[in-house]
C-alpha cells in the first residue's frame, strides 16, 4: 500500500511537471534551455574548485562521508551531495560545488516558466530569469556547496506549482506537487516556512473549490508528510557512526532537538557575542540594496503591472516577500555594524527574496516596452525587442563588471590555511580549533582527505555539547576529557590541559574571552599559526622563537589582500596569518627590542594592511 501511494504521488508530480512543459510551445522550451544553459555555463566557469570559507567544508564533509551536518541536519542536501560526490571528474569539493551551480541554474529555468505563465511573453520571461541569474549575490552563492541554492530551486518550484494551480484549480495533481515540494523544502532548509502565509493565501483564494473536494486537502497533507521523509536519513546515518555526526541522534528526542536547532537556540540565527543586536533598518536596507539597480527598477515597474493584471499574484508575492525578506531580516538580530562579516552571514538569506520577486522583472520589461510603444505605434514588435536588448546589455555589463570579484574558481584560501596549520602541528599533538573559518577547513581536510592523521583534532566550541565529548572519547580513548561538557568556567581549558599534560596541546584561533583558566599556570608560545600551551616553568630563548617563526612564516601561503572578499571570513583568515608577526612584535617590544618590534609589526601589516592593532603598535613606536 505504501509503495502504491509513493508511485501515485510521483506519477502526479511527474504528470504535473510534464504538463507544464507540454503546454508550452517549442520556443518556450528553447527559451528555458537557453537561460538554464547560460546560467549553468556562467556558474560552472566561476564555481569554486576547492573548499571555501563558510559552511561549505562542513557540508561537503557530511555529504561525502554520509554523516550529519549541523542543525537542522540538512538531510536532503546531504543525500544529493553524496550523489554529486560520486561524479567521475574533478576534485571532490568541485563535484559538490556543482550541486549548487546546478540547483541555481535550474532555479533560473523555473522562474522563466513561471514568468511565461504569468506574462505570456517568452522574451520578457527570459530577461527576468537572466537578470536574476547575474545578480552578484545570487551568482556568488551559486558557486560553492551550500544549502541555499537547493532551497532556491524548491521555493521556485513551489511558487510555479501554486501559480499553475491557481490558474487551473481543477488540476489537483499540481496542488499535490506543491505540497510534496513544500515537504522536501522543509527537509532542506527551514526558511521555507516563511512562504506559508503566502501559500495559505492561495488556498484561501480557492477555498470554495477546496470545500467541494475535502479529500484533496487531506491527501495533500499526506503528500507533504511524505516530502519530509528525508529526515529519516538522520537517525539511519547516525546509527552507522560516521566520522562527522552532529548530535549523535539515536532517539526521537535527539532528532527533534536537531531539527529544532536546540544546540544553537531555537529561533536564533546566531548567538555568538559581537554578532547580535544592531539596527533592523540597516538589515532591511542591505536587503533592498542586494537587488541592484537593474533588478530593483524592473521589480518596481513590474509591481505596477502585476497589480493591474494579476491582482491575486500581486498580493501573493507581497505577502511572500514581506515574510522572507524584511520581516525575517528584521528579527534575525544580526549586528551589521559591529561585525563586518555579519553581512556575509546574512546575505545568504536575501536569495529567497530575490527568487520570490524575480517574475516581477518580466512585468517590468513589459511595462517599459509599453511606454516605448506609445512613441512607435507602427512597429508593434520593436518596443519589446529594444527593451530586451537594453536589458541584455545591462546583464552583460553586470557579468563583466562583477566577474573577477565573484569568480571563485581559483580560490584556495581555505585549503592553504588548513594545510599550513596541519604542517605546523607536530605528530601526536592535540589541536584545538575555534571559529568556523578555521575549524571547518580542518574538519574537511582531516576527515575526507586524511591530512594530519597523526593529530587529534578537537573543535573547541563543540566541546560544550555532551554528544561531542562522548564522540571524542569513543574515537580517541587516549584523549582524556575530565568533564561531560566544556563551559569555560567550572569546566575549563586548564582542566583539559592538565589531564593531557603529557601531550603537546596547540590552539589555532582564539580561546574565548571568558576562559582565562590557563593564566598563572601556562603561557602561550607562538609557533606560526599555532599557540602552543606551555607550562610557566618552561623557558624559551626569544631568539629561538624568532628564528622558528621566521622559517614558518616564509613557508606559509597567506592570501593577497586584493584576493580576499573583505566582508567575508576570508578577512579573518588574513588576520590569522598576520597574528604571529604581530604577537612576536609585541614580545620584542616588551623585551626592549624596538627596532625588531617595528620590523615584525610591518610584516604583519604587509600581510593584512587593515590590521588595526599592528598599525597602532607601529605608530606608537614611531612616535
Amino acid at each position: 500500500m505504501v509503495r502504491a501511494t509513493f508511485e501515485r504521488i510521483f506519477d502526479h508530480i511527474g504528470e504535473s511537471f510534464m504538463s507544464i512543459l507540454a503546454r508550452g510551445r517549442a520556443k518556450t522550451l528553447v527559451g528555458a534551455a537557453v537561460v538554464v544553459g547560460a546560467a549553468g555555463l556562467l556558474y560552472s566557469l566561476t564555481a569554486a574548485r576547492d573548499i571555501v570559507v563558510g559552511d561549505t567544508p562542513e557540508l561537503i564533509t557530511a555529504a561525502v562521508t554520509l554523516g550529519v551536518a549541523h542543525p537542522p541536519g540538512y538531510p536532503l542536501f546531504t543525500m544529493l551531495g553524496h550523489v554529486f560526490s560520486l561524479l567521475p571528474f574533478g576534485p571532490i569539493p568541485f563535484r559538490l560545488n556543482l550541486l549548487a551551480a546546478t540547483c541555481d541554474a535550474l532555479t533560473v529555468g523555473v522562474v522563466y516558466f513561471t514568468a511565461v505563465r504569468l506574462t505570456r511573453s517568452r522574451v520578457a520571461a527570459a530577461v527576468a530569469a537572466l537578470v536574476l541569474a547575474v545578480n552578484p549575490i545570487f551568482w556568488a552563492w551559486s558557486l560553492a556547496s551550500e544549502v541555499f541554492p537547493l532551497n532556491n530551486l524548491l521555493a521556485a518550484l513551489l511558487i510555479c506549482f501554486l501559480v499553475i494551480w491557481y490558474q487551473q484549480p481543477e488540476r489537483g495533481t499540481v496542488l499535490l506537487a506543491a505540497f510534496f515540494v513544500a515537504g522536501l523544502a522543509l527537509a532542506n532548509h527551514q526558511t521555507i516556512v516563511l512562504l506559508m502565509p503566502a501559500f495559505c493565501f492561495v488556498l484561501w483564494k480557492r477555498h470554495a473549490l477546496l470545500r467541494t473536494r475535502p479529500g484533496l486537502l487531506a491527501i495533500c497533507i499526506g503528500t507533504f508528510l511524505i516530502g519530509l521523509l528525508p529526515y529519516m536519513y538522520v537517525p539511519l546515518a547516525s546509527a552507522h557512526h560516521p566520522v562527522y555526526n552532529w548530535g549523535n541522534v539515536s532517539s526521537l528526542r535527539d532528532l527533534v532537538a536537531l531539527i529544532t536547532r536546540r544546540d544553537y537556540g531555537t529561533g536564533r540565527l546566531v548567538s555568538a557575542a559581537g554578532y547580535t543586536g544592531g539596527s533592523p533598518t540597516a538589515r532591511i536596507v542591505a536587503l533592498i540594496m542586494s537587488f541592484g539597480p537593474v533588478a530593483g527598477t524592473l521589480a518596481l515597474l513590474g509591481a505596477i503591472a502585476v497589480h493591474r493584471r494579476e491582482r491575486w499574484y500581486f498580493w501573493f508575492t507581497v505577502i511572500a516577500f514581506v515574510c522572507v525578506g524584511p520581516l525575517f531580516v528584521a528579527i534575525t538580530n544580526l549586528n551589521l555594524a559591529m561585525a563586518p562579516s555579519a553581512l556575509f552571514v546574512l546575505q545568504r538569506f536575501f536569495l529567497l527574496s530575490q527568487v520570490v520577486l524575480a517574475p516581477w522583472f518580466a512585468f517590468g520589461v513589459l511595462t517599459i516596452a509599453k511606454v516605448i510603444a506609445r512613441y512607435a505605434p507602427a512597429w508593434p514588435l520593436l518596443p519589446l525587442r529594444l527593451t530586451a536588448a537594453a536589458c541584455l546589455i545591462a546583464v552583460i555589463a553586470i557579468v563583466l563588471t562583477n566577474y573577477r570579484g565573484v569568480d571563485q574558481s581559483r580560490n584556495v584560501i581555505a585549503r592553504h590555511l588548513g594545510e599550513d596549520i596541519f604542517a605546523t602541528t607536530e605528530p601526536g599533538s592535540i589541536l584545538l580549533a575555534t571559529g568556523d573559518a578555521i575549524a571547518f577547513p580542518l574538519l574537511y581536510l582531516h576527515n575526507v582527505e586524511g591530512v594530519g592523521q597523526g593529530t587529534t583534532l578537537v573543535v573547541l566550541p563543540f566541546l560544550s555539547f555532551e554528544w561531542y565529548v562522548r564522540q571524542l572519547q569513543g574515537r580517541h580513548p587516549e584523549l582524556i576529557i575530565p568533564f561531560d561538557h566544556y563551559d569555560g568556567r567550572s569546566n575549563n581549558l586548564k582542566m583539559f590541559v592538565d589531564a593531557n599534560s603529557r601531550r603537546t596541546i596547540c590552539i589555532t584561533g582564539t580561546t574565548g574571552i571568558d576562559d582565562r583558566s590557563l593564566d598563572g599556570s601556562y603561557w602561550p608560545y607562538q609557533r606560526g599559526l599555532l599557540i602552543v600551551v606551555e607550562p610557566l616553568a618552561k623557558n624559551f630563548a626569544l631568539q629561538d622563537m624568532l628564528n622558528e617563526n621566521e622559517q614558518l612564516l616564509n613557508r606559509y601561503r597567506p592570501p593577497a589582500y586584493q584576493a580576499i572578499r573583505p566582508n567575508s571570513f576570508e578577512a579573518d583568515i588574513l588576520t590569522l596569518y598576520a597574528w604571529p608577526a604581530f604577537r612576536i612584535g609585541t614580545d620584542c617590544e616588551h623585551s626592549g627590542l624596538k627596532r625588531e618590534a617595528q620590523i615584525w609589526y610591518r610584516r604583519a601589516l604587509g600581510i593584512n594592511p587593515h590590521f588595526s592593532r599592528a598599525r597602532e603598535a607601529l605608530t606608537r613606536l614611531e612616535h
